[in-house]
């Protein structure tokens, strides 16, 4: 038994996110939520108000919001359904916070650190522009983000951006959903998506609750 495993719940997520993780991307895809939300009460709708204060917060306070997506699964090479459907979902406000928050940095992978110092001509010149992280043996881009346009809000390097700004606003899953997509409750677009896929939750419930019928059955 994994550490994961510790509580019931646990192993049943863990089997969910083994045996489901295509066929819930699917179901949320397609809006089967809709249908199950007409069946029966559920949080997403009753306590709508109280989850939209909670996901607010992140607008001054910093955390992570577990999203109903699988993540990926280490075990399995083609596992990005979630990932697909996030992207698919996910709507970039171009408000450049994350671009222009003083003291977060964005680290810059060796293949990063490569390509933008050949567009500038001189490795020294993004040096000039970064600080050197110890613990992360790398660079990393002070921010306010030196290729963000604050007048025309958008990003100078694009094409080239480090491989961190592709990923967000994802974050690594938390700790208590290892097995679910995460972002960064900072970015508005993320709050935004957050909110519009509370109901998706229903789904993941669902899924629970057969596994667990299933288990007990045995």
């Amino acid at each position: 038994m994994s550490n994961n495993d510790v509580d019931p719940l646990s192993r049943i997520r863990r089997l969910c996110h083994q045996l489901c993780s295509s066929s819930c991307v699917n179901q949320k895809r397609h809006g089967l939520h809709v249908v199950f939300l007409k069946q029966r009460p559920h949080w997403s709708v009753l306590k709508k108000d109280e989850q939209f204060k909670q996901i607010d917060l992140g607008d001054k306070v910093p955390f992570d919001i577990a999203l109903p997506l699988p993540a990926r699964d280490p075990d399995k090479p083609n596992s990005e359904e979630g990932v697909k459907l996030f992207w698919e979902t996910f709507k970039c406000e171009r408000c450049g916070r994350c671009c222009f928050t003083p003291g977060a940095g964005l680290y810059l992978e060796k293949e990063d650190f490569e390509k933008i110092a050949e567009h500038l001509g001189s490795k020294k010149k993004l040096k000039s522009l970064c600080r050197y992280d110890k613990d992360l043996k790398g660079w990393v881009l002070r921010q306010p983000c030196p290729f963000y346009d604050t007048e025309k809000k958008e990003c100078l390097i694009y094409e080239i951006r480090p491989l961190t700004c592709t990923k967000y606003p994802l974050h690594p899953p938390l700790r208590e959903m290892p097995y679910n997509l995460a972002v960064d409750a900072f970015c508005p677009g993320a709050r935004d998506l957050a909110k519009e896929t509370l109901g998706w939750w229903i789904i993941c419930e669902n899924n629970w609750a057969k596994i667990l019928a299933k288990l007990t059955s045995d």
